[in-house]
Order: C-alpha cells, then structure tokens, then sequence
C-alpha cells in the first residue's frame, strides 16, 4: 500500500494537511540525532546494507536508496506529528505507523488499513457513535498485534495530554470518547452528528501508536516531556520501521506484520548537503531516486540529460501561482480594478509559455484531482472572462466606468489586434499613485517576474503606471504576510503560490480567506462566501461538500482577492535500471507518495511500468490536459501536518480529508494505499 503525506505533514506512510507558502527549496535546520542510543544497528548507522552473495534459492534484499537533503529532526513520532512537521521527517517517519483508513492511489478513495469496511455514524438513545470492526491481520514490527486498544491509547493520551499540531486535527473536539469493546471492535462516541471532516477523516486518518510500548512512558510526563522522549523504543506499524539513525544515512526495514502490498526490503535514505551533491550521486548510481518537495531544477535535468538509465517523471503540482491584491487600498479595493485585470490578463497565453510546463488555474482544485474537479463550474469561472479582447476591453472599462474611473485618452484596441494604452486617469477625481508588484527574483524562479511583467503592462494600458518590486522570497512573505507597527500591511500587489496539500478535503478555504483565517492577508471578508464555507464544512456526504466547495469557488472567482494565475508540476527522477513504480502518474508525484513506498519495485521484477508520467531524461515534452486528467490524486490523507521545508514557508490550519471510498474488503489486492496531507506552503 502506498503512503503519502497528509494533514499537516505530506508523505508516504502518513498523512498530513496544511497549508504552505511554496519557498524556495529544502534546507531546513537539522537536529543530527546520536546514533549510539538507537537500537539495531546503529552502530553502523552510517554504513549502507551490503549483502554476500550467498548460494541459496531466496532473492536478494531489494534496498531501496533515497536521496534526501536534510536528515530527521527528531525519531518521536508523537513530536513529529504534534510539533516538528517538515518535510524530512515526514518522507522517513511518514511510513512507520498504521491507520484505520488511508487512501487508494488511483483513485483517491478510502480504503481499509486496520478497520474491515466503511463505517458510517448511527444515531443511537446515547447519541452518535460508529463501531469500527478491525481485522486482525496487522502487527507491530515486533510482533505484538495492532488492536483497538492501541487506538484508544492514542487518542486518550493525545486528549489527556492536549497534544497539538496535527494531533489535535486527527482528534477533533467532538469525539466524545473510544472504547476498545473488544481485541477488534473500536467504538467511537461523538457529541454531535461528526461531519467528514471529524468521521472518517479525523481519526480515521490518524496515525496509530503502540500501546505496549509508550503506556509505560506516558505516565507522568506533559506534552513537552513526551515530545523530548527518544524515540528509540518505539516500533514500526506502517509498511516500514525505522531501524539506524545516522549524520548521513538513516534506514528503516520492512515491517512483516503489514500486510498490504509490498515495502523494500530496506529503505536507506542517504542525506546530502544539496541537490547538487543528490544528483550527482544519482548519476554515479549511488542512489535509486531523490526526495525534494519542489522537484527538480531545469539546472539539474540537463546534468541528467545524458543518462540512459535517469527517467525524468513529471506530474501535476497540488497548487498554484496567483496574484494577491492589498483589499484594504486603492485601487485595489474596487472590484472593478481586480475584475479588469483578469478581463484583460492572457493567463492562457501566459501559462502555455511556461518552460517548465503548467495550465492556467480557474480553480484551486487541479484538473488532476478528478474526485474533487468539477470541468463545468470551472468552465463557468473561465467564461465570465473570456472573449475576444475588444469585448473584454469593453467590459473591464465599464466595470472602471460604473467605479468612477476616467480618462483623458481612453484606451482602445488598435488596428495591430492591440491595446492602444490609455492616458490623463483619474480615480473618482485623483490621479492613482504608483502601484508596486512584489515577487522573487529571476533566480529563483525565472516565470514569477514574466508574469509580473505581463501584469504591469496590462494595468499600463489601463493607464496605471506599476512597477514589479523584484526582492527574495523571504522578503516577500514578509512583506505581505506581517503587519507593520501600525498594525498594516503595506503591499499593493504580490505574486506568490501555494502548495496546497492533501487534496482529499480541501481545508484551505478557511485559512485563507474567512475573516478569522490567519493567512487570510487581502482582507477579504464576504457574507456569502462565510455562509457557503459553513456549510462546506458542516457537510455530512460528500456530494454536499463537493457542492458547497464550487459554490465557494465560484465566490472566490467573482471577488478575485486572489486572480489565480496557473499551475505547476514537480519533476523528479529515478534510476529506471534500479526501480520502477506501480503508480504511473500521480498528483503530487514520488515525493508525495512519501518516495513511492509500497508502490516502488525492483527493475528486474517489472516488465511493465504504467507510466504515462515519465520520460527519458533529456526530452522535454508539455503535458496535455488529456494526459494530467487522469491523475490520481495520490498525496495520501493520513493527517500530519507536514510543514515543507526551506525558509519562508507559512503552515496555516490543517485541512480535514473527505473523500468517499471503494469498498475493497472483497478486493484485498496488494493495492498501494497513500496517506496524505493538505499541506499549503507559499510557493513563491
């Protein structure tokens, strides 16, 4: 089974949600943690698995060799999970703990981990429950089996102990208790009706914790004693269990009490200072693929370009570029300033331009995640500006017009299919100051100053004298995102992205655009838009949630606080001579299924890779919308709070999953299951 990230993590065994301002890249502080303490064989920690040949019927080990940029923080997984989310934790504790749920690949629907079936929430004489029967077929990574006391044990200690992070996302308030009724009956009691966000996608995406190894330590500790425990003790529940820790290689082994689908053998993931040092280990076939939450540097593909044995697999990116507006000033305040903009903007034109490939966003929902994606509704927000440019030109000065905007030339389109630029504005009377644009520079993304570009010279013919203010990531986020002493914001316009995380409910509507979200820094602020995000997220099917959800859309699409500019996609690369994986193409690609664990197989066992994704290195190809349509949205949903990493990034409230399921109990193929989470990170 495959594991992703989710809540407010993102990877492969676990699921974490949040929202993150995309920065530029992975290098966040690490904690090198002391090898001596931590059991098997850390004594070679550092040292990677070789084996001798022996003559015997029984295949070699398969060892999986990951490439990462950062190692652990921490090998606590309750403090990973409550309070040290990057990225780098999540790729390599991520795979280590079960769940009653995590979420198919393909088809991004619920599929059973430790519980049978589905289950939905009955109202009885004491109120809302839902039994759970749990299958006995899991176990431990030291053989004790994985039961409803051990689910149990979780949410009491984590609700005793007020754990925070993504552990209070997985245990919402309304769940009133858990009774272990029996070894494999779980019974959940809530204090109202639980919405999708609380049943499944709380605690049935929650990671589960051994109770036979942690009750004894819990006893007397407070949350910070119990994040600061070595995690040493613990044991492996996933599909891996972490075994050595090292400066420059931690390892984790199969676990053989799981038993959906298929880990490696061993996973080593062997850290570099950078992604110089991983791909060049790459080439020289030190390392099977690399991990990096922004995929690769068109830099760093043409190192592998010549590599006959390097695949180059691009998929689509969960998230998007936009342009924010400072809704508290002028003109930015008008609608019909905002509206005119996106009138006269070619966002298409501009997308198919992209070098490293994107689409055009009319939605925050990819195209990609077809469970969610509604073609008709976007294709509604697209039409109201669309037209020919004399038509939209039209519109956008009546808007102006009706605004109390005028102009001593006003602008036309000439004979060249051209906008011949206005002259002599006037907002209600005063000529309009300068506007500024901010935005990363050309070295760190050299698409971010062409659209800001192309923005101040659409705002031009409007007669708008704007000037992109080109600075580095972090200076952006700041600027933007943290009031000045007055309590301000002092920004007019800025040109950023989000990642947007787990994909299975989208969470990120509130955090950023209800009144009391905290990233919500436009400060737009909509009674309608309030009433719909209620009842998105008080929906208890997920037709009503998905309805709710393009009501909201098409609210955002009218107000503009944001004018979504376009998607991106994440390329990555991998030793096909090596590797292959089962999953050809997925939303989020290797990196968000946590390295493609329980999808990834030995070269040699594969005849047939599925990977409708992947290319040879050195060719370079734009995706179509047939191609990126299909993709599964495979950033699994297991509730951890991944925050990415690099500097700059902003984690906002974890999302909560919904997704409906195919019931695979009659099924039970060794199917790749993924947890994943809503991650959003500014993505400048």
């Amino acid at each position: 089974m495959i594991r992703t990230i989710g809540a407010t993590v993102v990877l492969s065994g676990i699921a974490v949600v949040a929202i993150v301002q995309i920065g530029p890249g992975g290098d966040p502080s690490v904690i090198e943690l002391v090898t001596d303490d931590h059991d098997p064989a850390s004594s070679v920690a550092d040292t990677p698995a070789t084996f001798e040949p022996v003559a015997t019927a029984e295949p070699a080990p398969f060892v999986y060799r990951v490439g990462v940029l950062a190692g652990v923080t921490t090998d606590n997984f309750w403090a990973f999970y409550g309070g040290e989310p990057s990225v780098w934790n999540a790729y390599i504790l991520g795979p280590t703990k079960p769940a009653l749920y995590s979420l198919d690949p393909v088809d991004g629907a619920l599929a059973p981990e430790l519980a049978v079936s589905d289950v939905s929430p009955s109202l009885t004489s004491g109120g809302w429950r839902v039994e759970v029967p749990l299958n006995d077929s899991l176990s431990w990574s030291d053989g004790e089996p994985v039961t409803a006391h051990d689910i149990v044990f979780t949410f009491e200690t984590s609700r005793a102990l007020g754990l925070e992070g993504s552990w209070s996302e997985a245990f919402p308030t309304t769940i009133g208790s858990m009774h272990a009724d029996s070894e494999y009956e779980l019974r959940i009691e809530f204090t109202e009706r639980p919405n999708l966000g609380v049943w499944p996608y709380g605690p049935g995406l929650a990671p589960i914790m051994a109770a036979h190894v942690w009750q004894p330590l819990v006893g007397d500790v407070d949350m910070a004693e119990l994040f600061a425990l070595a995690g040493s003790p613990d044991v492996g529940g996933g599909p891996l269990a972490l075994a050595t820790i090292g400066e420059t290689l931690v390892t984790s082994t199969a676990n053989p009490g799981y038993p959906f689908g298929s880990a490696p053998d061993i996973v080593e993931y062997r850290i570099y200072e950078d992604e110089d040092a991983a791909v060049v280990a790459l080439g020289e076939g030190e390392i099977d693929s690399i991990l990096t939450p922004n995929g690769l540097t068109e830099d760093h593909l043409k190192e592998v370009a010549s590599n006959p044995s390097i695949v180059v697999e691009t998929n689509p990116a969960n998230g998007v570029r936009y342009i924010g507006f400072n809704m508290s000033r002028e003109p930015m305040s008008d609608l019909a300033f905002r509206t005119a903009l996106a009138l006269l903007l070619d966002r298409e034109g501009l997308a198919a331009s992209i070098p490293v490939g994107g689409s055009v966003a009319h939605s925050f929902v990819s195209n990609s995640n077809t469970r969610w994606f509604d073609p008709e509704a976007v294709g509604t927000n697209a039409e109201r500006y669309s037209g020919d440019l004399a038509t939209r030109l039209d519109s956008a000065l009546d808007g102006l017009r009706d605004a109390g905007y005028t102009w001593s030339t006003v602008p036309t389109v000439d004979a060249d299919g051209g906008v011949a630029a206005g002259a002599g504005l006037k907002i209600r009377g005063l000529a309009p100051a300068p506007l500024t644009i901010l935005t990363p520079g050309d070295a760190y993304d050299p698409t971010r100053p062409l659209y800001t570009a192309e923005i101040a010279k659409t705002l031009g013919w409007l007669g708008f004298d704007v000037r992109p203010v080109e600075t580095d990531f972090d200076s952006v986020v700041d600027l933007v995102f943290t009031p000045g002493e007055d309590g301000l914001l002092h920004y007019d316009m800025y040109l950023l992205g989000w990642s947007l995380g787990n994909p299975a409910l989208p969470g990120y509507y509130r955090t950023l655009f209800s009144t009391e979200g905290n990233m919500n820094n436009t400060g737009y602020s909509s009674a309608r838009f309030a009433l719909q995000l209620e009842a998105y997220e008080g929906s208890y099917s997920f037709e009503d949630a998905r309805q709710a959800l393009w009501n909201m859309e098409n609210t955002l699409s009218a107000d503009l606080p944001y004018l979504l500019l376009y998607t991106s996609e994440i390329t990555e690369v991998y030793r096909s001579d090596r590797v292959a994986f089962d999953v050809a193409s997925a939303l989020g690609g290797i990196q968000g299924r946590l390295g493609g664990i329980g999808d990834v197989r030995p070269a040699s066992l594969v005849t047939q890779v599925r990977s409708s994704g992947a290319r040879r290195a050195g060719l370079r190809s734009h995706p179509d919308d047939s191609q990126s349509g299909h993709v599964c949205p495979v950033v699994g949903c297991r509730r951890l709070l991944v925050g990415a990493a690099g500097r700059g990034e902003h984690r906002s409230g974890c999302g909560s999953h919904l997704l409906d399921r195919l019931d695979r109990l009659d099924r039970r193929l060794p199917r790749p299951q993924t947890r994943s989470g809503l991650q959003v990170r500014h993505s400048v």
